[in-house]
């Protein structure tokens, strides 16, 4: 059992409380049964946008011309109706390159803001703490505020999916044991992903241990690690299942928001028992790429030599009157025929990567999540 005394905290809104571990230490015992879909819940959360979804014509509320503050401000108060918590003070440092920056709670506990720079963009960030004391349901709610347009393309660029199993039926000596007899390598991979194992392996001593899965560089990076253990218990036997998946080379669907732990199950075959029901984040470089090289090579042998004569006796202007009659559905057709069913702007940076087609810049990020 996790050894521990109830503090004089009160609980907070999700159920979780705070403890003392038997060094008098404050911790947080986590209730996970209110958070997420019941089988995993999402621990961190980063998201980015371009600065000119924020102004008054498309139905913020805020001044033109737009400033840094007011960008900050506005995004907040949208934050506040969503997680239930907004801007503490603005801070003197940047955040992750971003000029001007404001925290989430005390000392950016919580989250952050960053604005200013970075192409134009802006950033907002949930931590653990941050994703453990929003308010319930708040999941829901992001998805639709990512998905409702408001933000103009946003892009989920890290999140964290999470499960604790309080029991320890799947434990660190089973990660290892699934990885050395193979159930961490993905279909089409030609390995085993990279693994590492932290702790006292050779004598455990109450510490806790890890087994970690993948590079973090690749975007996909799995820590199954004693989380009683680490917060004091030397018995304890729970045990914290943790994906960070980050934007490097895929597209993290917003449903991820609200369906933690089918994609956490679909990550790799070892997982499978979390969920009956799995979704796949497919790794999108190899196939848009490749669609993106068959559409130029289909144009320049079938429609090449007809382009040109059009645009020796048209011009360009002319070529852009003869496509502006194309649909969007159109245009969805062929990106789908094309397997490039992505936002245009997506595909683009897609199509223009130097990554080399082989697909195998990592042996962990290969042809799923």
């Amino acid at each position: 059992m996790f050894r521990t005394t109830e503090s004089h905290w009160p609980r907070n809104r999700n159920g979780e409380r705070y403890v003392l571990n038997h060094r008098g230490e404050e911790s947080v015992l986590l209730e996970t049964s209110a958070r997420g879909d019941g089988k995993a819940f999402i621990d961190w959360l980063t998201v980015t946008f371009p600065d000119v979804a924020i102004h008054p014509k498309n139905g913020w509320k805020c001044l033109v011309p737009v400033v840094d503050e007011d960008f900050a401000v506005a995004l907040a108060k949208r934050l506040e109706e969503i997680v239930g918590f907004g801007i503490f003070e603005k801070r003197k440092s940047r955040h992750k390159f971003y000029e001007h920056s404001w925290s989430l709670g005390a000392d950016g506990r919580l989250g952050f803001i960053g604005v200013g720079g970075q192409n134009g963009t802006i950033l907002f960030e949930l931590t653990g703490e941050g994703c453990m004391h929003a308010k319930p349901g708040w999941e829901a709610d992001m998805y639709d505020f990512l998905a409702s347009g408001d933000l103009k393309l946003p892009k989920i660029t890290r999140v964290d999916l999470t499960h604790d199993d309080h029991a320890g039926d799947y434990n660190v000596d089973r990660a290892f044991d699934d990885w050395f007899a193979d159930r961490f390598k993905l279909p089409k991979a030609p390995q085993s992903p990279a693994m590492a194992q932290f702790g006292n392996w050779a004598k455990p001593d109450g510490r806790g241990r890890t087994v970690a899965i993948g590079r973090r560089l690749s975007g996909k990076y799995l820590r199954v690690y004693e989380k009683g253990r680490q917060l004091g218990d030397p018995k304890s036997p729970w045990t914290r299942i943790e994906l960070e998946l980050k934007a490097e080379d895929r597209v993290i669907p917003f449903d991820v928001l609200t369906r933690p732990g089918a994609y956490l199950a679909a990550a790799y075959p070892a997982l499978e028992f979390l969920n009956t029901e799995q979704a796949r984040i497919a790794t999108v470089r190899h196939t848009v790429k490749q669609g993106w090289l068959s559409m130029l090579k289909y144009i320049r042998h079938a429609a090449g030599p007809a382009l040109a004569v059009a645009l020796a006796v048209i011009g360009t202007q002319g070529i852009e009157d003869l496509v502006a009659d194309v649909t969007q559905d159109d245009i969805h057709r062929q990106m789908v025929k094309r397997g490039m069913d992505l936002p245009l702007h997506l595909v683009a940076e897609l199509a223009e990567s130097d990554h080399d087609l082989t697909g195998h810049k990592g042996n962990d990020d290969v042809d799923s999540v």
